[in-house]
């Protein structure tokens, strides 16, 4: 118990000679709530997916296309310097099973210049695999109507 008596008389000595009273908690003063704020935002744009149809000279896989020419390359690459496989003559048919962009062609007379190719599985109703061992072979389409 003495050394409790010792300890509030050293405390309170000490407690007065740095000028005062015991020191008393204090509540810190009152601050406001962090609120959520809005700021005005935009409403998102909703834009559907544009629709694409194919050009009209493009044609759609299935289509039967008639070669305008004569000795029209068919290659295996839809390019001018592709491998040749055949070459038909004007009014052969041909299957067409898509197209692609490829080199640039010049038709002449035959047709309008492009760049557009068509991809073709049989020719005169023969199919291009059987015949050649090659499964598409690809034309400018601008020498077909």
């Amino acid at each position: 118990m003495g050394r409790r008596l010792l300890a509030a008389v050293v405390a309170a000595a000490l407690l007065a000679g740095c000028g005062g009273a015991a020191a008393t908690p204090t509540a810190a003063p009152a601050t406001a709530e962090p609120t959520a704020t809005t700021s005005p935002t935009k409403a998102p744009i909703v834009t559907e997916a544009p629709i694409t149809t194919p050009a009209a000279d493009t044609p759609t896989p299935g289509t039967v296309m008639t070669a305008s020419c004569g000795a029209v390359a068919l290659r295996k690459e839809p390019r001018k310097t592709g491998q040749l496989v055949i070459r038909v003559a004007a009014g052969s048919k041909v299957n067409v099973v898509g197209s692609v962009s490829g080199d640039a062609y010049a038709a002449g007379t035959c047709g309008p210049s492009g760049k557009k190719w068509i991809k073709i599985d049989q020719v005169d109703g023969a199919s291009i695999q059987a015949t050649y061992g090659v499964v598409f072979v690809y034309a400018a389409a601008g020498f077909f109507k």
